[in-house]
Order: structure tokens, then C-alpha cells, then sequence
């Protein structure tokens, strides 16, 4: 079943001998049924000669169509010319004709009315799925000129004079492109997701487009999700067969995972997620003084330690080494390194701490080990506490436990991973705002519009 809702406007039904535009919107789309919203100056011409029902009569017997018609009387709608009189309200009337008829379409005049109607109108089309909006261009293609003499209006007459009666009448109809703004106004707020990297949230709001946005732009979307993830797996899968590779600077397997960690920490600092941020600082800092222990020192965890016995998982058919590695305080001796007393007869990782306190003995570049123990100070102080306790982490509370903003955490982080051998790192650190950059400027393929 096909519905029409149309409010009336002042050159309804015909006008200047043409089809206004509820009788052309009904000549060529021939709904079953026709609701009439008249406001309270059209309602006087309704009674007055019944003029609106009648030329759909009179068009229903020249078509063989049979047009049902309901009329909305709305007498105290006297502000025809405020917008929010109309939205709330014919959301009301749709909703009850969609209960009522449960019609398969349901077509509203965006051309019949006041402004306030008509754009009331296009924007609940934009929004609800089965609303389409018909719009009548006029003959002259110019604005309609209102009757001169509303009061006086002779239908037989102005049916006969009716050029759209003809064969060879022109359709002035066209369906209103109101989802088209729609999408504008969504890929707006994907803009903003993209650019504080919610790529799952810009991933839904593309889902409810209603034009399919080019594969292209899917697949990158996709990638950026997978990239804030760290799916290594999906990126290394993909990152060729989609031409991304300009997107990751840095690719060798472990090199890449820290790398990318760093940015994904950098993500979550950007957002204020600080408690996320700071717990994220132990993974990191471990891995890049292993291997700052080796490039500074010459010294691999197999100088130092033992590796315990290691629990294996499968993985794709692959078995990976689980066991940790501990302290072996003999070997630390046969080095010339002093252990710890607190080392002596008992099971001890090796941590970030325990390489750092081994540098201090055998590393020679003070920088660095000023960098390693503000980074341990940052770990000490905040993140065990972050981790393990119910705490409020905020910019200042990061700031008063070790003295450093979190950019400047961050900075330390980035000097670190040159020391431990990334020196792309630091150069590259908005890889990410040069991927977003990329994603907003896209070219859409089926909407014919882009994010830039």
C-alpha cells in the first residue's frame, strides 16, 4: 500500500492551468490513499466548495484509479510560518498513518504548504526509512504566484483548462534527495570521529549511510580499526592487498609491534585516558630496555639469566615460548656485576628495574640512564598504583606523583625507542593525524562526495 501526506498550500489543487502539486503528485504516483492536512485558511476553502477532495475525484475517474482521501483539519494551526509547530507534530500523524494503514510507502508533498511545513517535512524524510519526499517543480520554474482571487475558484473550469490533462504533459515530479543532507551531515560526525581516532564509532555511522561509500574507503576504515586494535595479524594481511603500506613507516615484525604500541599509547593520552595511558608504560618500557641492556652494555638476557621452563601454545601452527626469564646471580658475577642482597637464594624476574639497576654499573651514557630512571620513577610512582588500587588517574595526579605532564612521558618513551634501536620512531609520531587526514579526504565513489 502507497500513502501520500500532503499539506495544502494556496495554489492547490490547479493553478495557472497546471496541476498544483498535490494533484501531480498524485497523477504519477497513484497512492491508495491521500491524507489532506489543511491549516486553518485552507480549512475555509475546503468548506467553502469541497475543492481539494473533489479534483481527486475528478482525476481518480479520468486515471481508473480510486484515490481514498482523509482530511486532517488542523483550525488551530494559525502560525503556519513557525518551523517546531511542525516537526513534533506530523511525526505524530506519520506515525499513527504508519499504525493505521502499515503502508509499504509512505509519500509526503514537500511542495504544497507553508516553508515551515515543507521543511518539516524534508527533514523527517531524511530520517525515517520509509518516508519519501516528492517534490513538484512549478511550470514556469520560477516560485508560485498565489491565486488572486483564492475565494473564488470555479474547479470545472480550472479542470478543463488543465494542461496537465494532456498526453504529452510533463512530469514535474522528482523524488527529493533529502538523505543525501543527511549523509553530509553524518559524514560530519565522522570527520570528528576520525580525528579523535574512533574508527568503530565512524565504522557504525558509515553502516547507516544511505549510499554505499566506495570499497576503498571501507577497506581503510577497517584498517585504522584494526591499526588502533594493534591486529598485527589483520594489518600484515592487508596492509598490500588494500595499498597501504605508506601508512605503517615501520614493518619489521618486533620493531613494528612497539612502534605501533607507542602510537596507540599516544591515542589514549590524546583521548584522557590516562588511567589506560599510564598502565600501558610497563609492557613498553620493559621491552625497550632489554634492548637498550644490549646495545649500551652488550649484554642479552642470556648473559644474565636463565630462561624457566616455558609453557607452549599453539598458535596457527606455530608454538611460541611463554617462559619468563630469571636472574641467574652467578652469571651476573661472572659479568663484574654486583648483585642485589635482596637477589641472593631467592626466584627473580628480570624487570625493567633489575636491567636498570645493571646499567647503572655498566652503562656509560648518562642520558640514557636519566631517561631509564624518570621512565622507572613514572612506573614506580604511578603505574603499580594505577594498576592495583581504585584511583582517580588525571593529568594532575600524574603530574604531582612524579612530576611529569603525560606528553613529557610520552616524549621519554619516544627518546627511549631511538636508544633501543627505532630510529624512525620520534619522526613518524603522527603517523596516525596523517592517516586521518587521508581517511577525511577520500573520495566516496557512490555518494559522489568526499570527506574533505
Amino acid at each position: 500500500m502507497k500513502v501520500l501526506f500532503s499539506p495544502i498550500g494556496t495554489t492547490d489543487p490547479i493553478s495557472t492551468n497546471r496541476d498544483g502539486g498535490l494533484l501531480h503528485i498524485c497523477r504519477i504516483y497513484q497512492p491508495d490513499k491521500v491524507y489532506l492536512y489543511l491549516s486553518k485558511e485552507i480549512c475555509g476553502y475546503h468548506d467553502k466548495d469541497d475543492r481539494y477532495r473533489k479534483a481527486l475525484e475528478l482525476l481518480g475517474e479520468e486515471l481508473g484509479w480510486e484515490f481514498q482521501v482523509e482530511v486532517i483539519r488542523a483550525e488551530k494551526m494559525e502560525n503556519v510560518q513557525i518551523f517546531d509547530a511542525f516537526i513534533d507534530c506530523f511525526e505524530k500523524m506519520l506515525a499513527e498513518i504508519r499504525e493505521k494503514d502499515q503502508p509499504d510507502e509512505i509519500l509526503v508533498n514537500v511542495s504544497s504548504g507553508t516553508p515551515a511545513m515543507k521543511c518539516s517535512l524534508q527533514i523527517i524524510s531524511m530520517l525515517w526509512q520509509d518516508v519519501v519526499a516528492i517534490q513538484v517543480a512549478t511550470p514556469i520554474r520560477e516560485s508560485n504566484k498565489p491565486q488572486k482571487e483564492k475565494g473564488e475558484y470555479e474547479l470545472d473550469i480550472q479542470w478543463e483548462c488543465n494542461e496537465d490533462r494532456r498526453e504529452d504533459f510533463e512530469d514535474r515530479s522528482m523524488v527529493s534527495d533529502a538523505k543525501r543532507l543527511l549523509d553530509r551531515i553524518k559524514i560530519e560526525n565522522m570527520h570528528k570521529y576520525i580525528s579523535v581516532y574512533d574508527y568503530e564509532a565512524a565504522k557504525m555511522m558509515m553502516e547507516t549511510l544511505s549510499k554505499e561509500p566506495s570499497e576503498e574507503f571501507r577497506n581503510c576504515l577497517e584498517m585504522a580499526n584494526a591499526r588502533r586494535r594493534l591486529d598485527f595479524r589483520y594489518m600484515n594481511a592487508n596492509r598490500k592487498k588494500f595499498h597501504l603500506e605508506h601508512w605503517f613507516p615501520i614493518i619489521s615484525d618486533q620493531e613494528m609491534k612497539e612502534f605501533e604500541y607507542l602510537l596507540s599509547m599516544q591515542v589514549k593520552m590524546k583521548k584522557g585516558q590516562y588511567a589506560d595511558f599510564i598502565r600501558d608504560v610497563t609492557p613498553i618500557f620493559y621491552s625497550f630496555s632489554e634492548k637498550a641492556l644490549k646495545k649500551s652494555c652488550g649484554l642479552s638476557f642470556r648473559d644474565i639469566g636463565n630462561k624457566q621452563e616455558s609453557r607452549r601454545k599453539q598458535d596457527s601452527g606455530r608454538k611460541q615460548d611463554r617462559g619468563a626469564w630469571m636472574l641467574d646471580v652467578d652469571k651476573l658475577k661472572a659479568q663484574g656485576i654486583q648483585p642485589d642482597h635482596w637477589w641472593i637464594g631467592r626466584p627473580v624476574n628480570i624487570s625493567s628495574n633489575v636491567i636498570l639497576y645493571i646499567m647503572k654499573q655498566k652503562c656509560t651514557d648518562q642520558e640514557l640512564l636519566k631517561l631509564m630512571k624518570n621512565i622507572r620513577t613514572v612506573e614506580q610512582e604511578v603505574r603499580n598504583l594505577a594498576a592495583h588500587e581504585i584511583v582517580s588517574v588525571t593529568r594532575k595526579w600524574i603530574k604531582d606523583c612524579t612530576g611529569f605532564e603525560p606528553e613529557q612521558i610520552m616524549d621519554m618513551l619516544f627518546d627511549l625507542a631511538e636508544y633501543a634501536g627505532i630510529a624512525a620512531a620520534r619522526k613518524n609520531r603522527d603517523s596516525y593525524e596523517r592517516m586521518n587526514e587521508e581517511l577525511r579526504q577520500m573520495q566516496w565513489q557512490a555518494s559522489g562526495m568526499d570527506l574533505g
